[in-house]
């Protein structure tokens, strides 16, 4: 074989290569009928987490928008006696000292893109609130406890699993009368 012949080779293996490109990728074509255009896309999955609040069954209406983190609960009027008025769907339950207000709500964790998201566990703090000493959270009405930092609220939560806690305040006899607020705080964490 000689030199012109193997360049000639050579120079048509190039010639049928480009055709080949051209083929996989027409583009714009002249006097035929159809054409290809390819696109190529991309994208970047991220992590994305968030915990709603609602009403627990039979308890009193939790209002706010899930996704905003922003939620809150009315409990009507009430007193150290338990003899008020409190809000539809909130108990009552009192003794010698005061009267605890209770009302069930639930929390709904939603986590995606985690590798291996199996669970996720909520904590909850206390709001900085001048009347945070008399609110009360728990795993039933009976088991509402004072808020410390970090109290361990759920653990091996599920994504968009459902879980029903309780949230109220305690009115002791000696609380003075007035408006009262009180906030907690819930973090989700994806173990």
């Amino acid at each position: 074989m000689t030199l012109t012949n193997t360049l000639r080779i050579a120079g048509s293996s190039m010639l049928l290569f480009v055709c080949a490109g051209f083929a996989a990728a027409q583009g714009q074509q002249f006097n035929t009928p159809t054409t290809t255009s390819n696109l190529a896309m991309s994208a970047t999955v991220q992590t994305s987490i968030q915990l709603d609040i609602s009403t627990g069954t039979g308890g009193s209406p939790v209002t706010g928008t899930n996704g905003s983190g922003l939620f809150s609960i009315d409990f009507g009027v009430v007193d150290g006696l338990g003899l008020g008025t409190p809000a539809s769907g909130v108990s009552v339950s009192a003794d010698g000292t005061g009267a605890t207000y209770s009302s069930p709500i639930n929390m709904t964790p939603t986590f995606t893109g985690f590798t291996n998201p199996a669970t996720a566990s909520v904590t909850i703090d206390a709001g900085g609130d001048a009347d945070q000493a008399i609110a009360r959270e728990g795993a039933t009405a009976g088991t509402m406890t004072a808020v410390t930092t970090n109290h361990a609220s759920l653990t091996a939560v599920n994504s968009e699993s459902v879980n029903e806690r309780f949230v109220g305040f305690r009115i002791s006899r000696t609380e003075e009368a007035g408006p009262k607020a009180a906030t907690f705080v819930y973090t989700i964490t994806v173990d």
